[in-house]
């Protein structure tokens, strides 16, 4: 809260009267005043009130346009939704189905690399020797077919897509017998020694990934994910923060001194509306070092406005620690006598009686005499 003093009048000569034992010096009644505005500016929509109008505290004064902070809020509560998330499973830690599917995984490594290691078993040597022979034989009987059918084409007795259809069946037949022969000696050789490390590789990988799954997140993983999730709570605050400054409220109670906008305005960040309070006013008076000592905090003075024969009161609330109006060089007596200090006094408007701008004299009464 501001408030404005602008240099005051000081009454020089006949401010003390020695007959009445009253010390009378003059001074400028100010409102207390304060500055409403934005931390952020923006385009003005919509104002509230004009000049002149008495406004409560918190009252709605003008609206920013939001159309550019609202989406910054919707986007700041999206990524803290989406750093909560994140943050509660890996506090939460795996599901059981999925350290059963991870327990799964991690057996089916192992017996492929325990079968690695073993090779081919005797049954299944057997098994593609059987194939194997089975396949020649099939080769061979595709092999007489095919020489019958040459024959009978050679004679006449066949005809030359018959002789066609039995190349084709032998050429099949061998291709077969061809591949049986290559399992048999593959299965009889066993794994190589690549087959075997990829099969070890992947046995390790799937244990760890189970041995993760069980031990649950890092501590530092979990730290990590909490400071991401207090991050995105802070910008969440911050934008709606800014959002908030898109409307400019009254901080106090008063009437409105000065409002110069309009809608469509664009106004940058600062104060926008000045408010005045009509019924706490605020006067400084100036005494001389000699008079600090009848001055006390709290104390109530006497005061009387211009052409005005009531008297009010107004209460000490600061004395200046610094003096005032004063020559540079203070080494003589009278030079120290015409050192000045600021009083200020608060005074209440006595429902309208007092207003900002008047001229009031303040009665300091000397050795307990009484204002007159």
């Amino acid at each position: 809260m501001k408030r404005a003093f602008p240099l005051l009048l000081l009454l020089t000569a006949g401010c003390f009267n020695s007959e009445d034992g009253v010390l009378r010096v003059a001074g400028l009644l100010e409102g207390i005043d304060v500055k409403a505005g934005t931390l952020v500016g923006g385009r003005v929509v919509n104002v509230h009130v004009a000049e002149g109008d008495r406004v409560d505290q918190d009252a709605l004064l003008l609206d920013l346009d939001p159309k550019d902070t609202a989406p910054m809020v919707a986007a700041a509560a999206a990524r803290l939704s989406q750093a909560e998330a994140v943050l509660a499973k890996l506090e939460a830690g795996a599901r059981p189905e999925q350290i059963q599917q991870a327990e799964a995984a991690a057996e089916q490594a192992r017996l492929q690399y325990t079968m690695a290691l073993d090779g081919a078993r005797s049954q299944e040597i057997d098994a593609a020797r059987a194939a194997a022979e089975a396949a020649r034989a099939q080769r061979d009987d595709a092999q007489q077919a095919f020489e019958r059918a040459q024959r009978l084409f050679e004679t006449g007795a066949a005809s030359e897509m018959a002789r066609d259809q039995a190349k084709n069946a032998l050429n099949g037949a061998q291709a077969h017998y061809t591949a049986a022969l290559e399992k048999l000696d593959l299965v009889a050789e066993g794994s190589r020694v690549e087959e075997v490390a990829m099969a070890k590789a992947a046995l390790d990988q799937a244990t760890a990934m189970l041995e993760e799954l069980r031990n649950g997140a890092r501590a530092e993983d979990i730290e990590a994910a909490r400071a991401a999730r207090d991050a995105a709570k802070a910008d969440l605050e911050l934008a709606q923060n800014r959002l908030q400054e898109m409307s400019v409220h009254a901080p106090m109670a008063g009437i409105v001194e000065t409002i110069d906008v309009e809608p469509g305005d664009l106004v940058a960040p600062g104060p926008i509306v000045r408010l005045i309070d009509p019924d706490e006013l605020e006067v400084v008076i100036y005494v001389s070092a000699p008079m600090l000592s009848r001055i006390r905090m709290g104390q109530r003075i006497p005061l009387s406005p211009d052409g005005d024969g009531a008297v009010y009161e107004g209460e000490v609330i600061f004395v200046s620690n610094q003096g005032e109006f004063m020559p540079r060089n203070l080494q003589t007596e009278e030079s120290r006598a015409r050192q000045m200090f600021g009083i200020r006094l608060r005074v209440p408007s006595y429902d309208g009686a007092l207003k900002a701008g008047m001229t009031v004299t303040a009665h300091i009464p000397l050795n307990g005499a009484a204002p007159q």
